[in-house]
């Protein structure tokens, strides 16, 4: 008689690190799998957003997640039961959702795990609290996800005939540069009784001096959890964007886990620990991060998640630049600031954007509809759009971001070079085109040293958005990668600090010296390794490519010969 196949119960999660981790708890009757953040989305290229009917969204696929989808739809095509145990909050909750809707799940089963830290204890309690999919709190990430979609896309349409192609911003992210543009006053001396997300910013940003985003990134790894043994794997942190951060039931001193942790993982656990374990911390750190947090507190703004990714945006984008723990709005940036004011003041307001966020928490509570706040928010800013793009005029069109004059010499025709947007991306082109079609490819110089030779670093920009970064010294030094360079450097070496990023997880920041004592055992090692080995294949694939196509032409065809002879 053949033996029967055992048919396991699968947990769905959004990260790999996460997975891992509850791999450790679970029998053999079930298996971990992980979606990698979201497998659909709305798109990035349009609005996706159908304003004549409802808002509707229209997700679609992520880009690169095609594959994945197709192995986690196999995977659980004959599951026994499919339990969601993504993040315990409304982005996790509407993943948790999306998962039911393309898995076939029923989301009023009893499929929801909620996970506020990752030990074994927290799991059994989770497997046997299992309760549906909260249907309020994932519409009210899905409320706030359509109002700033819908927003950050019209305001493109209206900036790319005002400004030029290309230039956007979201609700927080002109908050935050009208704030920047205002010089925030000096921070007050601040006590961190509660330690929430926003006070464990700052917290670390004063006593660590940690950004934002290196602080969020930690906390979600401390959450995730790490092997800490041969046997042990387990969360060290509650889930860092809950309503309090606090250390998981299975407490463990500093000390004792310290040999399994970075030392930016090891400096952010002691510190929550020693607030856990009653220390009183007080600070006032001069830098602008830390009065615009303040200042942030004190209007009432919810911030935590948005600012690390909103500072990095804005510099990105050239609205802001960054000078010694200062920001400066730029020439740009005060167009931005310009095209906005007298239009769009009520609906990026401080004061609207903290009404929508209470809005969004009466959804979460099933008080009033998703319908309801998007329509109410939308409605006004639609209005203010109207009157913008009115004052433009009927023959208003698109404008291309000007083209500037380059320090290269075109070496056919002697003219300086201009800096062009393509749909290649970024590129230097002669000025005597029809006569003369010279082009380049363009590197910028940018501030920051290559963490190989000390030399500055240059950024090419490519199709589809895509950049990469090598040393101006090359080919002689040969240091290139994919990942941003970033203003801060490494405080154990000095060298420049760099941020890989994922699809739906918190960035992973690193130290560009490999030689660092802070990039032992890191575990973006394997990933650049990993990327070097792809590129080493996709460039003996094209040589052996060209090699076959050089053979190929050198071997006359036989009618040819015949002809000759």
């Amino acid at each position: 008689m053949a033996k029967k196949t055992l048919l396991k119960s699968v947990i769905l999660v959004e990260s790999a690190a996460k997975a891992r981790t509850l791999r450790k708890f679970v029998s053999r009757s079930f298996a971990v799998l992980s979606t990698e953040g979201f497998l659909k989305d709305l798109p990035k290229s349009r609005i996706g957003v159908d304003a004549e009917n409802n808002y509707a969204p229209d997700y679609i696929t992520v880009r690169g997640q095609g594959t994945l989808l197709s192995q986690l739809k196999k995977e659980t095509l004959n599951a026994r039961r499919i339990f969601l145990a993504t993040n315990p909050d409304g982005r996790g909750e509407f993943l948790a959702r999306q998962c039911c809707e393309i898995f076939g799940v029923n989301p009023k089963s009893f499929c929801r795990l909620w996970l506020t830290e990752l030990t074994r204890e927290a799991f059994n309690q989770a497997l046997e609290n299992a309760r549906p999919i909260d249907a309020g709190l994932a519409d009210a990430f899905e409320a706030k996800q359509i109002i700033d979609k819908f927003v950050s896309h019209r305001i493109g349409e209206y900036f790319e005939r005002k400004i030029y192609r290309g230039t956007k911003v979201g609700r927080f992210r002109a908050m935050l540069l009208k704030l920047i543009a205002q010089s925030p006053t000096e921070k007050l001396l601040s006590t961190y009784d509660k330690l929430t997300p926003e006070t464990l910013q700052e917290l670390a940003f004063n006593e660590l001096k940690f950004s934002a985003g290196r602080t969020r990134l930690v906390a979600g790894q401390l959450y995730e959890g790490m092997k800490l043994d041969d046997e042990t794997c387990a969360g060290l942190v509650t889930y860092p964007d809950g309503d309090e951060i606090s250390l998981s039931s299975e407490r463990r001193e500093p000390e004792a886990v310290k040999e399994f942790l970075t030392d930016y993982q090891f400096k952010l656990y002691e510190l929550i620990y020693a607030h856990a374990d009653g220390k009183k911390f007080t600070g006032s750190n001069d830098g602008d991060d830390a009065k615009l947090m303040a200042a942030l507190d004190s209007l009432g703004v919810d911030w935590a998640r948005f600012y690390a990714g909103g500072i990095s945006s804005l510099i990105k984008r050239k609205y802001i630049v960054a000078e010694n723990s200062r920001y400066k709005v730029t020439e740009l940036g005060r167009r931005v600031l310009d095209a906005l004011n007298g239009f769009f003041d009520e609906v990026f307001s401080v004061e609207t954007y903290n009404a929508v966020n209470t809005l969004v928490k009466s959804v979460a509570a099933g008080e009033v509809t998703k319908l309801s706040v998007i329509e109410s928010y939308c409605g006004k800013f639609n209005v203010a759009f109207a009157e913008a793009m009115n004052s433009l005029g009927e023959d208003s069109a698109p404008i291309d971001e000007p083209a500037v004059e380059s320090d290269v010499v075109c070496e056919k025709c002697g003219r300086k070079m201009m800096i062009r947007h393509g749909r290649y991306g970024v590129f230097l082109a002669c000025p005597g085109y029809p006569e003369c079609k010279n082009t380049k490819p363009f590197f910028e110089p940018l501030e920051q040293p290559c963490p190989k030779c000390g030399a500055k670093l240059l950024l090419r920009s490519l199709p589809r958005g895509r950049k990469f970064y090598c040393c101006s010294r090359s080919p002689e030094c040969d240091f290139m990668t994919w990942d941003e360079p970033q203003s801060i450097k490494c405080q154990f070496c000095g060298a420049t600090m760099f941020v890989h990023r994922f699809r739906g997880r918190a960035p992973m920041f690193y130290c560009g010296n490999e030689n660092c004592s802070t990039r032992k055992d890191h575990p973006v090692n394997k990933i650049l390794s990993d990327t070097r080995e792809r590129a080493r294949l996709r460039r003996e694939h094209k040589e052996q490519l060209a090699a076959k196509a050089v053979e190929k032409a050198s071997v006359k065809p036989v009618n040819e010969s015949r002809e000759t002879t």
